[in-house]
């Protein structure tokens, strides 16, 4: 999707990452309409800060540092960007496991002896093994990893009860007949663990799983669902700076708008405006009516207790004069068209002239 880009800012010292801010075409394009069909003045902060409460207005170009030997990975599946191939490998392992490995149960011996406990764990009642089973610690230890952990395994232990009842015992020993191998999802190499799945998937097949990258782009609206910490930092924080300073935002969304037909100006203030047509002067080729002239030296007057006229202001005047709104709105809108008569989004109406707040080039 075609961008444009932001002045860049600097990363953070221990950044292995450089990032640019860039605002999306579809979202300068949208503006821009809906500026040529409004015709009035708005400021280019107002719009900015309308493009910061929409996510997909924004996006983010990452690169490596100058200098700098880190490249980027992508998972092949679902695109997730990470700084190096050991990321990608975990992620494609864990969010995609039904595609990195399958799992074969294999029927094995049952276990022997002689059996009349099963102990069963206090906090979920699930089974585990016979006291007297020679993986029975194992096993305690196992599950309170995987389940219990916020307990104090000394607490847990103590919590832990003992079953007499047949059925429990021998739905233990045929669950305990069969286990389950890991095989490779793409070889149908047996696997040992987790461990070595993740080595195995980065020596055989890492060109299957990872796309190496040399920059990424990355919409605004996917930075809090990355899993890669120094891409989500390096988006947050150059993020934070330039809501901090808009300079280098706001001379993007300028570039933008102007790309688009708009004209920029400024006030007296310096505070710049977009708005579809420029504001000049009256020339002598300009025929204006003896209404429309006044109309001009009302808005180009110093403002009356810091307000300028706007279209009811002056529908009011000119009632008294006995003219109709319809003729007083025709004639501002062709004011406004021809560049004479400034129409803000505040509704005030301003004009060149020496009372106006418009900068003059």
């Amino acid at each position: 999707m075609a961008a444009r880009d932001a002045r860049q800012t600097k990363p953070a010292a221990d950044r292995p990452v450089f990032c640019t801010v860039r605002l999306e075409e579809p979202v300068a394009e949208k503006f821009a309409n809906c500026l040529k069909a409004d015709g009035r003045a708005h400021a280019l902060f107002d719009l900015w800060r309308n493009l910061v409460s929409q996510p997909n207005a924004i996006s983010f170009m990452v690169r490596p540092e100058k200098n700098s030997k880190v490249r980027f990975h992508s998972c092949a599946e679902c695109g997730a960007p990470f700084t190096n191939a050991d990321q990608v490998l975990r992620h494609f392992r864990y969010e995609h496991a039904a595609k990195s490995v399958k799992t074969v149960e294999k029927a094995i011996d049952p276990p022997k002896g002689n059996f009349q406990f099963i102990a069963r764990c206090g906090l979920c009642r699930a089974l585990l093994c016979p006291p007297n089973y020679h993986g029975f610690t194992a096993k305690l230890t196992a599950h309170h990893q995987e389940r219990h952990d916020q307990v104090p395994f000394d607490e847990f232990r103590a919590r832990a009860s003992n079953s007499s009842f047949p059925d429990d015992i021998e739905a233990w020993r045929k669950a305990a007949s069969v286990i389950e191998e890991l095989h490779c999802a793409h070889c149908d190499q047996l696997l040992a663990d987790d461990r070595e799945a993740t080595e195995h998937f980065k020596n055989a097949h890492a060109d299957r799983i990872t796309k190496v990258e040399d920059e990424l782009l990355i919409h605004a609206s996917r930075v809090k669902q990355l899993e890669c910490r120094d891409l989500r930092r390096a988006c947050t924080e150059t993020w934070d700076w330039e809501k901090k300073a808009p300079g280098h935002f706001l001379a993007l969304l300028r570039h933008a708008l102007s790309q688009k037909g708009l004209q920029i100006f400024r006030d007296i203030l310096g505070h710049q405006f977009a708005c579809r047509y420029r504001p000049r002067h009256v020339s002598p080729r300009d025929q204006l009516t003896p209404r429309q002239q006044e109309m001009l030296a009302l808005a180009a007057a110093p403002a009356r207790r810091g307000h300028k006229p706007n279209r009811h202001t002056l529908r009011d005047h000119f009632a008294a004069q006995g003219v109709s709104e319809q003729d007083v709105k025709a004639d501002v809108d062709a004011l406004v068209k021809q560049g004479l008569l400034v129409e803000f989004d505040t509704g005030q109406l301003d004009a060149l002239g020496p009372g106006s707040h418009i900068e003059s080039k």
